[in-house]
């Protein structure tokens, strides 16, 4: 019998215990994949990054040229596999027989959601940045033994460059950028984690695909207005008073505002859930 009828720690943790004792096949495979893929990624362009290596010397090069393309590629992949993580955090509702086994579960619906979206956001960017710094390192040891000439030159890529001005490379030029960066991040996350308590089913794509047509509707929209009121009030551009730093502020305090407001929907969907799926 539940007595604690919203949050119990101590079931919470054994839930989160059955939740990775249950799926560990599962998620091992995903972290494989997420491995594997970028470490086919990693060495497959450091090919041709290394296979001059006089080139690289006589050029008197002394950071490592592939630096520029993990970069990018860490914040392209853990976008997209992010979504995709999003997507399966309803996985276990898909069926009648998974849907019976998740709702008879001795805990409250709010632990049962609170488990897995802690393991498919915070949990996969943990999962994530050990799958990169592995893929990472399996490019280093390779070309290392490939090219020990450019022992000086391969080396590790260092996340630090993501953010700061005056370096070789950075995605974000100061913090506000970054934080930019993480609200959009866990906005984009949030509709999918919404969409997949809406369709448990091919999560992802409906997800996708709803979102491409919604955001098709109010753009179109959006600019016929904007045309509209513009040109009805001769304005040639935006308000100059609002700095960049006050926009950036803004934007990101809205991102993560409509990004908790989705998580709080999905709970509220999960908790109406049913046996029979009736939608």
């Amino acid at each position: 019998m539940i007595r604690d009828t919203f949050f119990s720690a101590p079931r919470f943790v054994s839930l989160c215990r059955k939740e990775m004792v249950e799926s560990w096949k599962a998620n091992l495979l995903r972290f494989v994949m997420m491995y594997g893929i970028m470490a086919i990624a990693f060495v497959w362009n450091g090919y041709f990054q290394y296979n001059h290596p006089e080139g690289l010397i006589n050029r008197g090069i002394t950071q490592d040229p592939i630096w520029t393309f993990e970069l990018g590629a860490f914040v392209w992949a853990l976008v997209i596999m992010g979504l995709l993580s999003a997507s399966f955090i309803m996985e276990h509702m898909k069926s009648k027989t998974n849907r019976i086994a998740m709702l008879m579960t001795p805990a409250t619906m709010f632990e049962k959601f609170f488990s897995r979206w802690l393991v498919f956001t915070f949990g996969f960017l943990i999962v994530f940045l050990i799958a990169f710094k592995l893929a990472d390192w399996t490019r280093v040891v390779v070309y290392m033994v490939s090219y020990p000439e450019l022992k000086d030159i391969i080396a590790s890529t260092p996340l630090s460059h993501l953010v700061g001005k005056g370096q070789f490379w950075t995605v974000f030029d100061d913090c506000n950028y970054f934080m930019l960066g993480v609200s959009a991040y866990f906005f984009a996350q949030s509709l999918f984690v919404l969409g997949s308590s809406i369709w448990p089913k091919n999560s992802f794509v409906k997800t996708f695909s709803a979102i491409v047509v919604v955001a098709i509707i109010y753009i179109a929209i959006g600019s016929v207005l904007a045309k509209i009121l513009f040109e009805a009030r001769g304005v040639r551009g935006v308000n100059q008073n609002i700095s960049d730093e006050a926009m950036t502020l803004w934007t990101t305090i809205i991102f993560f505002g409509m990004a908790i407001f989705n998580w709080v929907v999905a709970y509220f969907r999960f908790k109406e859930s049913e046996i029979i799926n009736r939608w």
